[in-house]
């Protein structure tokens, strides 16, 4: 009996630990290069992220995106597959970053559309990034009257 509690509680002491050690300055700069090394932590970050770490985890993978592409769609599909308690995945980090200048959200399409368009597994992703850019530029006229 005291085997299963302790298999029980292994996968909490193994996050508490990983929680501990990780520098999320240097996790989320390397998410954002597209290091695959870091994509593949993406993950596990993931299950420990409270609400500011999960937004931030969520941009590094946008940056990501156009960067190691093949690397950031699967580590969304992991993402994807599993519920987590404040990050949402392919549906936040495919769409535009509508809170940046109309420079950067327009660099960011076409740079993150073309990566898509270079593979076959970014249909999703690419679909999010084209309703969510369209929504912007009409949002963007109905201003502009």
């Amino acid at each position: 009996m005291k085997h299963l509690v302790l298999l029980l509680l292994l996968p909490g002491l193994v996050a508490g630990t990983l929680a501990a050690s990780v520098n999320w300055p240097d996790a989320l700069k390397g998410i954002a290069a597209g290091e695959q090394a870091w994509l593949d932590k993406a993950p596990d970050l993931a299950a420990m992220a409270d609400v500011k770490q999960a937004i931030a985890l969520e941009d590094a993978l946008s940056s990501s995106l156009a960067k190691n592409t093949p690397g950031t769609l699967k580590t969304l599909s992991l993402i994807d597959a599993k519920t987590w308690p404040h990050m949402i995945g392919t549906d936040i980090v495919c769409g535009l970053p509508f809170e940046q200048p109309v420079a950067e959200v327009e660099d960011f399409y076409q740079r993150t559309r073309m990566a898509l368009l270079s593979t076959d597994k970014g249909a999703t992703c690419l679909w999010i990034l084209e309703a969510t850019y369209e929504e912007w530029k009409a949002d963007n006229a109905l201003k502009a009257k």
